[in-house]
């Protein structure tokens, strides 16, 4: 008996020890977080932690504000992106219109039947967007591109038809147009069908105080046709005249150019 109960006193005696040891050693550990815990409040009291968790609230509101903000803008440009294509297609349908009825008006050939603008989109970010545009004429119902296919005076007779369609489309507040040597090329139909086209765009276009269509050409014969198919249109006026540039030598030898105005019922 007496033997068990020191073996009992003993291993006793030992576990006291142990549970000292691990006393002291979580002592030690809580005064170095408590010292640390002193410090991070030291800490907390100077300029650049004071307030934090103010500062910290304000900056999530405003993290989930920006959040809102790029949300609504991705929104509106998707909203822009669609109503701008839809507008370039509007205003491209409006265009071919124009083209439609003055081809029609002013080419004489049988060979194309009409011309139109496409265009087509290139490949590429939204930011970096861009469209190519091409001519395309057509023969009942075949299309090909313009560019190498077609003669001079159809590129000028072209030309000049889009740079009609393009101005009635876009230029409502400043709708002057210069046209310079327009019948270059033109043989004599598709010039009198030019003639007869402006001469229906200046008497439906007269009563607009926006509109100044200005001609500059050698061709008199070209002027004539002008002259005919405006003194067919009712409810116009005639232009009381138009302007005659030539080149005289002075006195001093030297050329200079002289400006006449000329009545229409001279011409």
């Amino acid at each position: 008996g007496g033997d068990d109960a020191r073996e009992k006193h003993q291993l006793a005696v030992s576990n006291i020890r142990q549970h000292q040891s691990k006393v002291e050693r979580y002592n030690g550990r809580m005064q170095g977080l408590t010292e640390q815990k002193r410090s991070l409040r030291r800490k907390l009291n100077e300029p650049e932690y004071k307030g934090v968790d103010e500062r910290q609230r304000k900056k999530m509101i405003e993290h989930e504000t920006t959040g809102i903000v790029v949300t609504d803008l991705d929104k509106y440009y998707d909203a822009l992106d669609k109503a701008l294509l839809r507008y370039h297609g509007m205003k491209i349908n409006d265009i071919n219109k124009i083209i439609r009825e003055l081809w029609t008006l002013t080419y004489k050939g049988e060979d194309i039947t009409n011309i139109e603008i496409q265009s087509g989109q290139d490949s590429g970010s939204r930011a970096n967007r861009s469209y190519n545009y091409r001519i395309v004429m057509s023969k009942g119902n075949t299309q090909m591109d313009m560019r190498g296919r077609c003669s001079a005076g159809q590129r000028v007779l072209a030309s000049i038809v889009i740079r009609l369609a393009l101005a009635e489309t876009f230029c409502l507040n400043c709708g002057v147009i210069a046209l310079d040597e327009p019948t270059t090329n033109l043989d004599f139909e598709n010039k009198r069908g030019l003639g007869i086209a402006l001469g229906q765009i200046i008497a439906s276009r007269a009563a607009q105080s926006n509109f100044q269509l200005v001609v500059i050409t050698h061709d008199e014969e070209f002027v004539s046709m002008m002259k005919q198919e405006l003194s067919s249109q009712t409810g116009f006026n005639m232009p009381e005249r138009y302007y005659q540039v030539s080149r005289e030598e002075g006195h001093d030898g030297r050329f200079y150019s002289r400006i006449n105005a000329v009545d229409w019922d001279d011409l």
